[in-house]
């Protein structure tokens, strides 16, 4: 009987596995492993990468440069913008591509006994280029200081704007601002990134206040998620996350650094999962990009390193 009996166990066991597994593959949801990497070689330090027509990655360098690889990693485009301090890239939706660089004057302060030269930013400069590398103009948005990332939602063009502590909405033409979301931004180490939600709304890694927090486009709270910890579904460290993406089936994904962390979120910001694999791609509170594009596939940019992670399902 005592054999029956672990005979019997061991068959419900291997039937409830049986069943996990064609659940999983039911749902779609796959693992994430390191695939490669892209761009090694041929890219400097890294400011931003984003996503762009036909899931061309674009890499922006901090010396202007746009490199644009395709879904093998082939560099396809190579665009000398011309511009310096360059820290924020955008592609709208006709593939139009915007350069942001951060302007800054000389400045001389007092640090503790010693007069010191600094550089403090005074405004922002937009260049524009064709998909294929051809400029189409150039504008000052005297609105901003400062530019740490852009993006465009709903047609509008949202730029993050550290020196003013706000992600700033403006009219894609003309450059007028017409909104400002500030409410509660807890920004720290010189960073600041955001990336579109679901139903045009805007997620921002408040790294600060340790959380994801998704705003419309009124500037209105719509969810958050998130507490400092040690805890796999915490954010750790001095200020985390520094970068977030939304996956195409919903789920969110969460970039900390110091040490670098890629997780997985349900849509709800709950049941995270870590990606396996993934090395330390920064030294200290750095800033780490991240991009995804329309099949799922993530790339993380070891910007001062010079190549960019691929992590596939």
């Amino acid at each position: 009987m005592k054999y029956i009996g672990l005979i019997l166990c061991t068959a419900l066991l291997l039937s409830e596995t049986t069943a996990n597994v064609v659940s999983d593959e039911t749902t779609g949801k796959k693992d994430y492993r390191v695939s490669g990497q892209i761009g090694k070689g041929q890219l400097g330090n890294i400011s931003q990468i984003t996503m762009g027509s036909n899931d061309t990655l674009y890499a922006l360098e901090s010396n202007g440069k746009v490199s644009g690889f395709d879904a093998d990693g082939e560099r396809v485009t190579l665009i000398e913008t011309g511009m310096e301090n360059t820290t924020a890239i955008a592609v709208s939706g006709e593939g139009n591509i915007h350069v942001f660089s951060t302007l800054t004057k000389t400045k001389k302060v007092k640090v503790g006994a010693r007069m010191r030269e600094v550089k403090m930013p005074i405004g922002v400069e937009c260049g524009t280029f064709d998909p294929t590398g051809k400029p189409l103009g150039k504008k000052v948005l005297n609105n901003l200081k400062s530019a740490k990332a852009a993006r465009f939602i709903d047609g509008k063009l949202a730029v993050a704007d550290l020196s003013a502590r706000a992600v700033v909405l403006m009219d894609a033409e003309s450059g007028e601002e017409i909104g400002r979301i500030d409410k509660g931004l807890r920004l720290c180490c010189g960073i600041f990134d955001f990336c579109e939600g679901p139903d045009n709304t805007i997620a921002i890694s408040n790294l600060g206040a340790f959380k994801l927090q998704r705003f419309d486009l009124e500037g209105k709270l719509v969810s958050e998620f998130g507490k400092r910890g040690r805890g796999l579904e915490d954010f750790q460290g001095c200020c985390n996350p520094v970068s977030a993406g939304y996956l195409p089936d919903g789920q969110i994904l969460t970039v900390e650094k110091d040490p670098t962390r890629i997780k997985i979120y349900d849509a709800e910001g709950k049941n995270p999962k870590q990606i396996d694999g993934v090395e330390e791609l920064v030294k200290g509170c750095s800033f780490i990009p991240v991009a995804i594009d329309s099949k799922g596939t993530v790339y993380l940019a070891a910007n001062t390193k010079g190549y960019i992670v691929k992590c596939v399902q």
